[in-house]
């Protein structure tokens, strides 16, 4: 039997530890509630590209423009045309929402992947996790900054209709106080379409890492609801007509608000309906509420 032959003598290795610096954290540690601050501010940031190049705030910043543009113009034309002269503009707080409704489908649409698609495509959702962070925190925190980056986009042009008819009044105290009574709608009304809009945005948003995906399908559910709302108002008669409002969100939208705050608008199609506004404030809920629920429930059980 062959001896079986000896081990080579390992050759010498050099080597050197290096000194990185690495040392214990002893500050103060915040918490949970820190953490869900945080991550709202940088998806309320994300959602309007703060902090990112000029090519990635186009889209954001571009339909916040669209939506203000008719606000400001028609402020223009008071404070430029005589009273008496045909200073008068088609929008007024009762229909202004419903008339920008296009540009906040399509900034849910587009923000909405930017703030949950991106994660799950850069498999980055272990880290929050692995924190103080909740999975429920996660979700409803991504879910305020959505509603509240919508809410500006509604409230600034609503913001510039208050404003713009105080100053261009000849009496400015007078008609400070005249414009009061609208408060309540410039602040409220935002709301109420932006919370359905976001949720349901979120919500389809949430299921996909595919932003180009998750994008075309909430344009799709809100150009088809539309399409179809629309097509069944005119083509039916009776009580289908009456109901086919409540398959466009936004059409719950505008009866809440009339519900709430505001006078109806006589174009709308929620005064088409022979609904209870009570109808469409209840859809409103519903849509939010089924939405949020969608959201908290892909969150609690996708892959970290």
């Amino acid at each position: 039997m062959t001896a079986p032959e000896p081990i080579a003598p390992r050759e010498s290795a050099t080597g050197a530890i290096y000194d990185l610096g690495y040392r214990s954290y002893d500050g103060p540690r915040l918490g949970r509630s820190a953490a869900v601050v945080t991550l709202f501010w940088h998806s309320l940031r994300s959602a309007f590209a703060w902090g990112k190049s000029g090519k990635a705030k186009i889209v954001p910043w571009g339909l916040s423009a669209i939506a203000l543009a008719p606000a400001a113009v028609a402020t223009a034309i008071s404070a430029l045309v005589p009273p008496g002269m045909g200073a008068a503009t088609p929008f007024t707080y009762d229909n202004y929402m419903s008339e920008i409704t296009v540009p906040i489908a399509l900034f849910v649409a587009a923000q909405a992947p930017e703030l949950v698609s991106s994660d799950q495509r850069n498999r980055v959702l272990s880290l929050y996790f692995s924190h103080a962070l909740d999975r429920s925190d996660y979700a409803l925190a991504k879910l305020a900054a959505m509603v509240l980056a919508t809410f500006i986009i509604g409230f600034a042009p609503m913001l510039v209709l208050f404003v713009g008819s105080i100053l261009v009044a000849a009496d400015v105290p007078a008609a400070f106080g005249d414009q009061l009574e609208h408060l309540p709608q410039v602040l409220l009304a935002p709301l109420i379409y932006a919370v359905p809009a976001s949720a349901l945005a979120l919500a389809i948003a949430a299921w996909t890492p595919r932003r180009a995906y998750a994008t075309g399908a909430i344009i799709a559910v809100f150009m088809v609801t539309a399409a179809v709302s629309g097509i069944l108002e005119e083509a039916t008669g009776g009580r289908l007509a009456d109901l086919a409002p409540l398959i466009n969100p936004f059409n719950a939208a505008d009866g809440t608000r009339d519900l709430l705050v505001g006078d109806p608008n006589p174009q709308s199609s929620v005064a088409n309906s022979d609904l209870d506004l009570w109808v469409f404030g209840l859809e409103t809920l519903v849509i939010s509420g089924v939405a949020a629920g969608a959201i908290l429930f892909r969150y609690r059980r996708v892959s970290a």
